[in-house]
C-alpha cells in the first residue's frame, strides 16, 4: 500500500513540473525563444570548436600562423601552408595578378596576412567572397576579404 501511495506520489509531482514547466514556456515571447534556441547553438557550436582543440570562437590558438588560426572558418579556400597564404577566388586575369584576399584587422588593410595579430585576441572572423560583399573594397576586394575582429575593436 505504502509503495503505490508512493509511486502515484511521484507520478503525481513529474507531471506537475513538467505542466509547470510547459506553461513557463507558453509565456515566453517569440523573441525570447529565438535568443534560448540561438544560445543553445551558439553553446553547441562551443563544444563543437572544444573537441577539435580549438577556442570557444573557432580559433587555434597553438597554430604556427594566422592562416592556420583561422582555418576553421575559411570553409572551402585553398590554403598554401608552406607560404601561410589563402585563395578564396580565383580573380587572376591578363591585366590583374592579385590571386590572394585583401585582409581587414580592426579596419587596418593588409595585402597578406600580418603576423603581429595575438590569436587569443580574435573574437570575429568574417569571409567575404562574393562579388556583393566585396565590392566595398572595390579593386582591392576582387580576390576575396578576410575580416577578422579582435578583443580590442570590441572595447
Amino acid at each position: 500500500m505504502k509503495k503505490t501511495l508512493l509511486l502515484l506520489l511521484l507520478i503525481f509531482s513529474i507531471n506537475f513540473s513538467f505542466a509547470q514547466n510547459e506553461i513557463v514556456a507558453k509565456e515566453l515571447t517569440k523573441k525570447e525563444i529565438k535568443a534560448l534556441k540561438r544560445e543553445k547553438a551558439n553553446e553547441k557550436q562551443k563544444e563543437q570548436y572544444a573537441k577539435r582543440g580549438l577556442n570557444e570562437w573557432g580559433i587555434n590558438e597553438n597554430a604556427p600562423n594566422l592562416v592556420l588560426a583561422i582555418r576553421e572558418h575559411l570553409g572551402s579556400a585553398r590554403i598554401d601552408v608552406q607560404r601561410g597564404l589563402v585563395i578564396i577566388r580565383q580573380s587572376e586575369s591578363f591585366t590583374n595578378s592579385q590571386a590572394y584576399p585583401l585582409w581587414i584587422i580592426d579596419g587596418q588593410q593588409y595585402n597578406v596576412p600580418p603576423n603581429s595579430i595575438a590569436f587569443q585576441n580574435i573574437r570575429e572572423v568574417n569571409v567575404y567572397e562574393s562579388l556583393a560583399e566585396t565590392n566595398k573594397w572595390g579593386q582591392l576586394g576582387r580576390a576575396g576579404v578576410i575580416e577578422i575582429i579582435t578583443v580590442n575593436q570590441i572595447e
